[in-house]
């Protein structure tokens, strides 16, 4: 009987020692580290707000890389919502909501996850840093509130084990996956970004290198769209959408290019097209009113305005239409040394924005393009390209038009390669071009010359 009330006495005293304890141990509890990356703050501010790459980063994947993820609400900004569950008992089931965004500054989530205490928040503070305050801070701090729960404030001993550590194996992963992306701020660019499908074609294209010169890459391009234009009048072919340059390679001394000319045959376009053609000189006036508006409205101090997209825009995974077979022409190419290709190019989806400026500016455009659409899950895959909404000769205006394309993976398959039809014949490097007839003299027109550097 002593014995039962010794150890009834000592578990008392270890009861009080328990609770006068807790009483005494923090109320909340917090832990924080940070990482700093020299990407734009627009490129950091835009994945942390969206759960797109969530499982790129978060150190949550690392315990159960099979757990299920479901995003729901906006794609960013407050009221993003992240679910997961888990068939591991250590992991459980749980979610993350944005509850407040301030861009560039601050990013909170509330938590609601297994374990003790409440009112826990996940808190990104964005602070720029370095020279010329080029580069950006990243603190994550989590918080916790236990209230009266004694064992919540003993857990809460281990807090900088297990969250902490958690914290800081997922800002690593973080500041990796900065690296990938590339360092081009994009949220300076005036015109919309886009994910958009791009139909299946027939085209005719031709193969160019020239040196990275205007006027080399301007005589390579008329020349090629000489070989074009020969070979749609001989097969009564008619354009069937806007001139496409697809870059090959953009090396320092020279650019490598396919010009593209999306074709059909002459009278089969849609019915809608003749009432364009019909207000075609009707154009040059009102493009002179426009001109005017638009210099009155600079003069003012108003923005110009920006270039529309041409296609909807779809999701990144939305279901790929279904589309109809493309009728085969019949295309004939005639010349041992003439450089034209008929190929089928088949449907793709592509990161777009449009871009209004000389052509220099288009290989930064295309940067944009690509780190724009990797921030948001996209991968890239094949050649960049754009539209040319004007002539060769005016590519250097500072009102020249152009949709900027890259195409990227859907489900994680690549566009399928384009068909070629007919056999390539031998190409020519600088695009020689086609005979002339008397009196006509090759066309020149500016071209497009080295872009500036990332700032």
């Amino acid at each position: 009987m002593t014995r039962v009330i010794e150890w009834l006495i000592s578990l008392l005293i270890v009861a009080v020692l328990f609770v006068v304890i807790g009483l005494f141990l923090p109320a909340s509890r917090s832990v924080s580290h940070s990482v700093e990356t020299n990407r734009p703050m627009s490129t950091v501010d835009d994945v942390l707000a969206s759960f797109t790459r969530f499982k790129d980063w978060n150190a949550l994947i690392n315990h159960d890389p099979r757990m299920q993820l479901t995003i729901s609400g906006p794609e960013k900004g407050v009221g993003a919502k992240l679910n997961y569950a888990s068939n591991d008992r250590v992991v459980g089931a749980g979610s993350w909501e944005l509850v407040e965004a301030i861009p560039g500054e601050r990013l909170v989530y509330a938590l609601d996850v297994p374990g003790r205490g409440e009112n826990k928040k996940m808190t990104f503070t964005l602070e720029r840093t370095g020279q010329r305050n080029q580069n950006v801070k990243i603190t994550q701090r989590y918080t916790v509130d236990y209230g009266w729960d004694l064992l919540g404030r003993f857990a809460g001993l281990y807090v900088t084990d297990s969250i902490g550590d958690d914290i800081k194996r997922g800002l690593g992963k973080f500041s990796n996956l900065m690296a990938t992306i590339p360092r081009f701020d994009y949220s300076q660019h005036p015109a919309e970004f886009a994910f958009v499908d791009v139909p299946a074609a027939n085209v005719l294209s031709a193969t160019a290198t020239a040196k990275r010169s205007n006027d080399d890459i301007a005589l390579a391009m008329t020349n090629q769209l000489k070989w074009i234009e020969q070979v749609m009048e001989k097969n009564k072919l008619e354009p069937a959408g806007p001139l496409r340059i697809i870059t090959n390679e953009f090396g320092s001394d020279a650019y490598g290019f396919d010009v593209v000319m999306p074709v059909r045959k002459q009278g089969t376009g849609p019915a809608d097209e003749a009432a364009d053609a019909a207000a075609a000189d009707e154009a040059p006036a009102a493009d002179a009113v426009a001109a005017e508006g638009e210099a009155d409205a600079a003069a003012e101090g108003e923005e110009a305005p920006v270039a529309k997209i041409a296609q909807e825009a779809v999701a990144l995974g939305a279901p790929v239409p279904a589309a109809e077979p493309l009728e085969t022409l019949d295309i004939t190419i005639e010349g041992d040394k003439n450089p034209v290709v008929y190929l089928q190019v088949p449907h793709m989806r592509a990161a777009v924005t449009t871009y209004t400026g000389p052509s220099p500016g288009l290989p930064r455009v295309r940067d944009l393009v690509r780190a724009w659409a990797m921030v948001r899950g996209a991968e890239t895959a094949d050649r960049p390209f754009e539209d040319y909404r004007i002539d060769i000769k005016n590519m250097l205006a500072e009102d020249a038009e152009f949709q900027v394309y890259w195409p990227v993976k859907v489900n994680g398959e690549a566009p399928a390669e384009p068909v070629q039809l007919v056999p390539e014949p031998v190409a020519e490097e600088e695009g020689t071009p086609p005979p002339a007839t008397e009196g006509e003299a090759a066309a020149e027109a500016p071209a497009e010359a080295e872009t500036e550097s990332a700032e």
